[in-house]
């Protein structure tokens, strides 16, 4: 009985911890992709994103904390795939970020269902210029190609916003 409670208890609560955070529905591709974020997540401003990832071409979508410190991305590819690739997809993506980054610690990674929908993921520890970052990518189909979605946090607020992470995740809505 006492370790049906301890699991009770541990399924609950970043359920709870996550109905404490007041939260958005976003709503991009035309409507085509839903998900719940948490308010303290805005549109990062043109400033903020060409100083973080010196770039030109903002994604889809790209959400910040007012810092810069968690950020949320999202970007259709050109990559055609069946939702059944997902797992393929992937697996290529973290080898090829693990050939750049030999500093990369896996955490986990799959694929999963949510609302219906495959949701293909994987976590890591990476290393910053002055600390560790957590990442977490995942993936899905949305018109027949692949929507790439990076979450990112400095280390020292991982505990506050890993389940967040993932209650977004667990929110998607595809049409």
């Amino acid at each position: 009985m006492n370790n049906r409670i301890k699991i009770l208890v541990l399924l609950i609560l970043p359920i709870l911890s996550f109905a404490q955070t007041k939260l958005d529905t976003v709503s991009i591709l035309k409507g085509k992709v839903k998900f719940l974020a948490p308010k303290e997540l805005s549109p990062m401003s043109e400033e903020m994103w060409k100083a973080k990832y010196h770039s030109p071409n903002k994604p889809t979508m790209i959400l910040s904390d007012e810092e810069g410190s968690v950020n949320l991305i999202a970007d259709m590819t050109d990559q055609a795939s069946p939702e059944n690739q997902l797992a393929a997809f992937k697996d290529f993506q973290f080898q090829q970020i693990k050939a750049r980054r030999p500093d990369l610690k896996l955490l986990s990674d799959g694929v999963r269902t949510v609302n219906g929908k495959k949701v293909a993921y994987f976590k890591f520890l990476s290393q910053a210029v002055d600390q560790k970052v957590f990442n977490y990518y995942f993936f899905v189909t949305a018109d027949g190609k692949i929507l790439l979605f990076t979450f990112n946090c400095i280390e020292k607020l991982q505990k506050k916003w890993e389940g967040r992470a993932d209650n977004i995740v667990a929110s998607l809505l595809i049409k």
